[in-house]
């Protein structure tokens, strides 16, 4: 189950797993746009509600504040709701910029959420065994399929203790040279073959910071132009992964090619755009 919390007439928006990691950062959230409510005079603290008439003091500033964030978070806790997913903003197709370092317990995350309605799983990845590894820690069941497209070489070893044989996964290795036209190819060719399947496909992108930092962003452009449109014809929702601390600007040329835009943090999903 994954909560959500939207903030009316602006564009804040929190998603996460946990329920308490969602209220915490709502109530600090809401708390940071009313802090002219709180004053503090030497050792004390006031504050005042700006949607109704309660106000408090506390000697102790942390328990005032934390008093403060529980009884705004009352006034807004109608918003939370649960048992969604990020992607039922769009409608369940499409594509999504995940922004945070491709390893980080936020991708670990984001890859489960957006993997897991997959029945049909297609993952380009230069860790495959990582990304296998997740699948069968994280997903309640094996996806029917999955393919993994990677320029690594041997890319199934480091799974030592799992029984590959069980498992329905397909590796299909990719050249080092390879330009993105013929990385779209590539990718377009594998959507078609599990097109006939029936089912969900979902899709995952790691390399994109790396096709920015050595492409240029007019060829990049065009690749996930091109390779976006191929993949919502076949109604596949796909996530790219973005490093934003290096690739802020780019992504500001890059973003009309994506539906949504969303920074994953722990067990945090936020889009603040």
């Amino acid at each position: 189950m994954v909560y959500r919390w939207r903030e009316r007439n602006s564009n804040f928006t929190v998603w996460s797993a946990s329920r308490s990691a969602t209220v915490d950062k709502v109530k600090s959230h809401i708390a940071k746009r009313h802090r002219d409510c709180v004053t503090t005079d030497g050792v004390r603290l006031s504050w005042s509600c700006p949607y109704c008439d309660v106000a408090s003091q506390s000697h102790d500033e942390t328990s005032g504040l934390e008093d403060f964030k529980s009884h705004l978070f009352t006034h807004k806790k109608p918003l939370l709701e649960s048992g969604v997913h990020v992607a039922d903003d769009i409608n369940g197709v499409g594509a999504v910029a995940v922004m945070c370092p491709v390893e980080s317990t936020g991708a670990d995350n984001a890859r489960v959420h957006f993997l897991s309605p997959g029945d049909v799983v297609v993952i380009v990845t230069t860790n495959p065994a990582n990304r296998i590894r997740l699948l069968d820690e994280k997903l309640d069941a094996w996806p029917e399929w999955t393919v993994i497209m990677t320029t690594k070489e041997n890319p199934l070893s480091g799974l030592s203790g799992l029984e590959l044989m069980n498992i329905p996964v397909e590796v299909v290795e990719l050249k080092k040279q390879m330009g993105p036209g013929s990385l779209t190819e590539t990718i377009s060719r594998v959507i078609q073959e599990q097109e006939s399947k029936g089912g969900k496909i979902t899709f995952e992108f790691d390399v994109l910071t790396e096709l920015i930092s050595k492409g240029k962003l007019q060829r990049v452009f065009k690749f996930l132009h091109l390779l976006n449109g191929r993949l919502e014809t076949a109604n596949v929702l796909s996530h790219y992964f973005v490093d934003r601390e290096r690739m802020a600007s780019s992504m500001n040329v890059l973003d009309p090619v994506f539906d949504m835009r969303i920074k994953a943090s722990g067990q945090l999903f936020l889009n603040e755009s």
